[in-house]
Parts: structure tokens; C-alpha cells; sequence
């Protein structure tokens, strides 16, 4: 398992952002950006990265569902629970987008 620390460390450096907390990736746009590093064809355009209200972060995360749809990712997304943006939620939804990071990057930029 990381660490908080280590978790946001990665987060930041992957994506060029300057999360300060995990609970800020309850907007979904860091998870949808994560599949994005992946697979290259997340529709990025549908996502809010400055979403600010509840209502647009079900927006990403509706992006995200759709990719793990597509992609026939096995995954329940705890959509309820990671848009409170609670720690602990979003700190375990982030472990397990690592993980899965770390089996499917093919190291393309």
C-alpha cells in the first residue's frame, strides 16, 4: 500500500498538478486524467478539471464509468462516496488506480 504522501507525490508528478490533499481527487478529473495516461482516448474535452460543485464532479465521474465500460474494467467506482471527497474514500479509490497504473502503463507520455 502507498502512503498519502506518496500517493499525491505521484498524482502530481504524472499529471503536472499541485494536489495538496487526496481528497481533491474527488472532482474525478485526476482519475479520468490516471485511464487517460493509459489508454490515450479519454474524451479529456468532457472533463472539468476546475469542477468546483458536486454536480460536475458527477460529470467526470460519469466520464470514468464510461471508460471502465468501455475498457471491461471489473471495478465498482464509489461514486457516492468519492464525491464527498472524504479522505479515506478517495485515498482507497486511489491505491487501486495506482495498482492498476502500474499493470497497464506502457510507459507512453
Amino acid at each position: 500500500m502507498s502512503s498519502r504522501t506518496d500517493l499525491l507525490a505521484w498524482v502530481n508528478e504524472l499529471l503536472q498538478i499541485n494536489y495538496t490533499k487526496v481528497e481533491q481527487c474527488g472532482s474525478g478529473g485526476a482519475y479520468c486524467q490516471i485511464m487517460d495516461s493509459i489508454y490515450g482516448d479519454v474524451p479529456m474535452n468532457r472533463v472539468k478539471m476546475s469542477a468546483k460543485h458536486e454536480y460536475e464532479y458527477l460529470a467526470n465521474f460519469k466520464v470514468l464509468q464510461n471508460v471502465f465500460k468501455a475498457k471491461r474494467i471489473d471495478k465498482p467506482i464509489p461514486v457516492e462516496k468519492l464525491v464527498k471527497c472524504k479522505m479515506q474514500d478517495n485515498l482507497e479509490f486511489l491505491q487501486w488506480i495506482k495498482k492498476f497504473w502500474e499493470a497497464n502503463y506502457g510507459g507512453q507520455g
